[in-house]
């Protein structure tokens, strides 16, 4: 069992170390670059920043859990800290997730109210969003220790979060999450419709390029079925099936979440910075055109004159 608590947790490290470095690496190259950086993308460089934060309080929480396996008798005197180390994780991942679900909104209101989403976009500053997600996250805490009455009693097998706290905050936190995730998902497939089905039957033939933020968009929808919401339905069928205790795998929910993030910060790193030189080509070669075309009906009209 511990062994595959230990594999679980270096899964987990290996996964926060490249989420940490590959969005230190966005936050440096892309959003602190005017040259780089677009108005449709703004909520995306939120998430960058906060996954930086993320990983590294996701990093000490899974070490602390590997230390409960390998020094027993030292962790034992310190049990509070499987709590007060997974909420900051865990804040940032609420956090995160009302990120995750503005931007699948403004893209779908974007895919399909075009017109409307570039009258009223700019009434919603892309701040508030992140003030309400940062809201919701600190709200556990008060969720935690207010309307559930936690009393920091932990099982003594107990090593992770999960099993840490008592049902009613384990419920609000399952609950909260899954409903969110599960948004995220129809407004996703309804973005998928329209830029795969809608567009290929009004543009037949036509090559239509996909925007950066709408490939991002639906990436964020694979990320959060499978890393975000599998994790967190398994985690609800806890107690009930035996094979899904954090006892017996470890910290699979928060280990399953940083795995996503370190795919997507790899996916994105490619699609923003290794493509750059890639997608700039095009360009260079019209404007090349254009100066040509333009050379050449100088040419034309010099001739005349002189005619």
């Amino acid at each position: 069992m511990d062994n595959l608590i230990t594999i679980v947790c270096l899964l987990g490290i290996i996964c926060a170390l490249v989420t940490i470095l590959l969005n230190i690496n966005l936050v440096i190259k892309v959003v602190m670059n005017k040259s780089r950086r677009k108005a449709d993308m703004h909520l995306f460089y939120y998430r960058f920043t906060l996954d930086i934060f993320f990983g590294a309080s996701l990093l000490s929480y899974i070490i602390f859990i590997l230390l409960s396996i390998e020094a027993q008798k030292f962790i034992a005197q310190s049990r509070p800290l499987i709590v007060y180390l997974a909420l900051p994780w865990s804040n940032f991942a609420a956090c995160r997730s009302i990120i995750a679900l503005s931007i699948s909104a403004e893209r779908v209101i974007a895919a399909y109210f075009p017109i409307t989403y570039r009258s009223y976009r700019n009434l919603v500053p892309n701040w508030t969003v992140l003030a309400v997600g940062i809201a919701f996250g600190v709200s556990e805490e008060f969720v935690l220790f207010n309307l559930c009455s936690y009393d920091m009693i932990i099982p003594p097998s107990c090593r992770v979060f999960g099993c840490a706290v008592n049902k009613c905050f384990y419920y609000f936190w399952t609950i909260h999450k899954a409903s969110i995730f599960s948004t995220i998902v129809i407004l996703s497939i309804m973005l998928s419709m329209k830029l795969f089905i809608w567009n290929n039957l009004k543009h037949k033939g036509k090559n239509n390029r996909i925007s950066k933020a709408n490939r991002l968009a639906l990436l964020d929808t694979v990320t959060v079925l499978v890393f975000d919401f599998l994790p967190s339905f398994c985690g609800s069928m806890w107690p009930t099936a035996e094979i899904f205790s954090f006892d017996f795998v470890g910290p699979y929910n928060a280990v399953g979440k940083v795995t996503g993030c370190a795919i997507e910060a790899i996916a994105v790193s490619t699609l923003l910075m290794f493509r750059k030189g890639k997608n700039s080509e095009p360009k260079s070669s019209s404007n090349r055109r254009v100066a040509k075309n333009t050379k050449s009906s100088g040419q034309v009209l010099t001739f005349q004159t002189v005619k």
